[in-house]
């Protein structure tokens, strides 16, 4: 019997010094490199504050989701990568954060990657609170910011800003080989001043390629504040299936959320914020099954292929690369405010480009723009288009066209953000047998994305986004 208790106290002892976490102070690269392989479920390592100079780190290791493995400066935003400094993490359970880098560019094509050529890729890890701040490299070079590859990864409250030369600020890589669905999440980042860079390969996000589009992604982008991100016309370029772009702030930002690729997207609460800019625009569709409601555009002034709503036309037998077709589309409960000419439909119609979208609703929107001659411009033939319920307003009044209805509007006033909306009743309507959708928007609501009698948004405060610590 006393045999057994002494092994039961060992064990005991044992299992404490196995959950004991240790802390890793480290002043450089050398005494990083030494550290990582010691790393444990629970660890950290912290890098002494000031200047890291060509810190090219290497970050592996493998946590649990009760102990996570750290990488963390000494105090928030006092570590400086600088020079041909960059990130690489590979494993599980990683989380990242305090991190600054300026006054440099990676040494490969990326600043923070995901994985690490030869160890394989992250998963279930996060980068919170990093900055990276016009870190760009010399003669207009490319190069991605943030590259996320695995699977279940994070990326939330960083600092995003001064990107001048081509590659994406972030880009989400999907495996060709493998298959299931990937989950990351890019949550409540600051994504600031993007330049034009004249040429393709200046979106702020792209998420997947059109080689992997039938994949099914899953990736969440919600919450997060875009400011003059104007590198391209893709702001966001979705190249892979049932993402999700969320709640989001676009402030006169010259291009568009483009559904590039891939199908069954969902585009909600997002705020598309013009102010009268040219080139501002909101969201291009193309492919299956695409679903964009609830969002406001504000004063949008593009164009064409950059309006507040472009729908495209495709190329019958697609190839990857190509436009496929428009098909079972839905585009409802959304309030367009005072932009121009906010619908472009069939837009791209050619020979070539003869698929007009098909069985695509437009539903329960609401169109403010009274300053307009005209609220749609038609590029092909929309009869494979419903229409229903939508209250339309331009110079003339309220017109019938598109499934036009009579409503009165009221204006609210936030100060510096205004938005129409009316007590016209919402319809149900039959969007790919969703009988969640049809419940949701055909009963007890009005038509728009404001809610009459419902205290209206404000524009966030863009402070609020990213490290709080990280002067905008």
């Amino acid at each position: 019997m006393k045999y057994r208790y002494s092994m039961m106290l060992i064990g005991f002892m044992l299992l404490g010094v196995t959950l004991s976490a240790r802390q890793y102070k480290v002043a450089d690269r050398m005494e990083f490199d030494r550290t990582v392989p010691l790393l444990q479920p629970g660890d950290s390592v912290v890098l002494r504050a000031g200047v890291w100079k060509d810190a090219a780190l290497k970050f592996y290791a493998n946590g649990t989701p009760e102990r996570p493995v750290f990488l963390c400066a000494e105090r928030s935003g006092a570590v400086s990568l600088e020079g041909k400094s960059e990130l690489k993490l590979a494993g599980s359970h990683l989380n990242v954060s305090g991190l600054v880098f300026r006054n440099g560019y990676a040494v490969s094509s990326v600043v923070i990657e995901f994985r690490i050529p030869g160890q394989g890729a992250a998963e279930y890890c996060t980068l919170s609170e990093c900055v990276i701040d016009s870190y760009n490299k010399p003669q207009n070079k490319r190069e991605q910011w943030i590259q996320v590859y695995g699977r279940h990864n994070t990326v939330e409250r960083c600092w995003l800003a001064g990107k001048t030369n081509p590659g994406m600020t972030l880009a989400v890589r999907l495996d060709s080989r493998e298959k299931g669905a990937y989950n990351h999440c890019i949550r409540r980042n600051y994504f600031g001043m993007r330049p034009p860079v004249h040429q393709n390969g200046g979106e702020t996000i792209q998420i997947g390629l059109a080689e992997v589009a039938e994949q099914n992604c899953r990736t969440v982008v919600e919450e997060n504040y875009f400011e003059h991100c104007d590198g391209e016309i893709e702001i966001i370029s979705v190249k892979s299936s049932e993402n999700v772009i969320a709640n989001n702030v676009f402030f006169e930002c010259v291009g568009m959320l483009t559904l590039r690729h891939g199908h069954r997207n969902r585009v909600y609460g997002n705020l598309f914020i013009g102010n009268g800019l040219k080139g501002t625009g909101g969201v291009r569709v193309i492919n299956y099954g695409q679903e964009i409601f609830n969002n406001i555009f504000y004063r949008l002034r593009g164009q064409g292929t950059a309006s507040a709503l472009t729908v495209l036309n495709g190329i019958p037998q697609a190839l990857p690369k190509e436009y496929m077709q428009v098909r079972d589309a839905c585009i409802y409960n959304n309030t367009f405010y005072e932009c121009a000419t906010p619908w472009h439909l069939c837009f791209g119609s050619s020979e070539k480009r003869s698929l007009c979208p098909t069985n695509t609703f437009i539903v329960n929107n609401l169109v403010y723009c009274p300053a307009e001659d005209s609220l749609i411009k038609r590029y092909d033939n929309t009869d494979s288009i419903r229409f229903e319920n939508n209250l339309l307003i331009d110079r003339k009044g309220i017109q019938k066209d598109a499934g036009g209805v009579k409503g009165k509007t009221a204006i609210e006033d936030k100060k510096v953000f205004q938005v129409a909306t009316t007590a016209v009743l919402a319809v149900p309507f039959d969007f790919m047998n969703n009988p969640e959708v049809n419940e949701k928007f055909g009963q007890d609501k009005y038509v728009g994305a404001v809610q009459s009698g419902v205290a209206i948004p404000a524009i966030p405060d863009k402070n609020l986004y990213g490290p709080v610590w990280y002067k905008k």
